[in-house]
């Protein structure tokens, strides 16, 4: 910091050359040499910090201007009251009241409309905000009526913006643009279980060959990717072709419709009780064994998210079942799945094929009278492959 005051406070012109002092001082130092008034610095003034360089010369009239100036650049005015020069924030004019605007949305949620549009306006939206606890399952029973859980609960129809007239006009440009109906569409899916074996290869080449002989269709993609595209929108003509060869067998077909951003499920299995964590009662120290459900099945879950030429699908394909556990907890029964988890991006009526997920069985059978030696029995052993296909077409609404 350098501070120069040529002239003494007493014999005007005065002359100051400030270089990196913060404002508070500065102020300090205009009213100890040059002004010689009585004076009051609100704490916002001697608090501030901003830097200030400067350098003024004159009579103490000139540099009181110049002093005001610099005060007023920064946000500051000065009054003279009582004999007292008061230094304080200028006071900002109260805004002028808002303008009420009220709008029924037509297809979107209240709180999307509000959460774009807000960072976009001074003016505020005026929304009944609904909270929400992660995995947690609504109860059927509803808040009582006037209490502060109905209201935090409960979902708005209409949609409140408070400001001025100029960003109501905005806003009422801008709502149609946004408040648009979401994309929709209809998934049609058919999982197959294919027989394959180490002379037919995978049942993407199963595929390949049936839907080449018979339609002259071929894979868009490589074949030995889990996820090929057809050169064809006849879905049903695909389904015919696969299901004339009997290594092609149905296990189910899901037909979904579902909107954007949301998540369907189809399932199709039973609700199968295996055991739980193990509590212990208080006081009496009692275990209590608890129970659980578990879904098994065909269960087939898929969420999409419609862009203006294209969809971007996550599908999530499980075949399931409980059999017999051997091993470990013998009282609960072992879940043995195939499951499916993919991302893929698709374009309207566009049909492809998911697959990779294969399993390979090994049966031991032996036949003969029991009691005579393994040498004068018939011991077989057979292998068995299979892998799950499933073909799917998108069609947006």
């Amino acid at each position: 910091m350098f501070v120069s005051s040529v002239a003494s406070a007493a014999t005007p012109p005065y002359q100051f050359d400030l270089n990196g002092v913060p404002l508070g001082q500065v102020a300090t130092i205009f009213y100890a040499d040059a002004f010689k008034r009585p004076y009051i610095l609100a704490p916002e003034v001697l608090q501030d910090q901003r830097l200030v360089s400067l350098r003024v010369e004159g009579s103490a009239d000139q540099v009181r201007r110049e002093f005001v100036r610099l005060l007023d650049a920064f946000g500051y005015t000065v009054s003279r009251r009582d004999g007292l020069d008061h230094v304080a924030p200028k006071k900002t004019p109260p805004p002028p009241p808002g303008e009420y605007f009220l709008y029924r949305p037509l297809y979107r949620d209240v709180a999307y409309l509000s959460e774009t549009l807000q960072p976009l306006f001074e003016g505020r939206f005026a929304v009944n905000r609904q909270v929400s606890v992660p995995g947690a399952t609504p109860s059927p029973l509803s808040s009582p009526q006037g209490s502060a859980a109905s209201l935090v609960s409960r979902d708005s129809d209409h949609l409140v913006f408070v400001g001025s007239k100029a960003e109501i006009e905005k806003v009422k440009l801008l709502l149609p643009q946004i408040d648009i109906a979401m994309g929709e569409v209809m998934v049609r899916g058919v999982v197959y279980e294919v027989q394959t074996g180490d002379s037919n290869g995978s049942a993407f080449s199963l595929a390949a060959s049936l839907l080449k002989g018979k339609l002259n269709i071929t894979l868009a993609g490589n074949p030995f990717d889990n996820q090929v595209s057809l050169s064809t929108s006849d879905f049903s003509a695909v389904l015919s072709a696969l299901s004339s060869d009997n290594r092609f067998r149905v296990v189910s077909q899901p037909s979904l419709r579902v909107r954007s951003g949301a998540e369907a499920t189809f399932s199709v299995g039973a609700e199968v009780p295996v055991l739980g964590a193990v509590s212990y009662a208080q006081g009496s120290g009692e275990p209590i064994q608890s129970v659980q459900y578990r879904d098994s099945g065909v269960i087939f879950n898929l969420r999409p998210q419609v862009r203006e030429s294209t969809v971007d699908l996550v599908v999530d394909q499980q075949l399931s079942n409980f059999v017999q556990t051997t091993t470990g907890v013998n009282n609960s029964p072992t879940l043995t799945k195939r499951q499916l988890t993919t991302s893929v991006q698709m374009r309207d009526r566009e049909v492809i094929l998911l697959g990779g997920l294969t399993e390979e069985k090994t049966s031991d059978n032996s036949t003969g009278l029991s009691f005579l030696p393994k040498l004068f029995r018939s011991n077989t052993s057979e292998a068995s492959n299979s892998e799950i296909l499933l073909v799917i077409q998108l069609t947006k609404l």
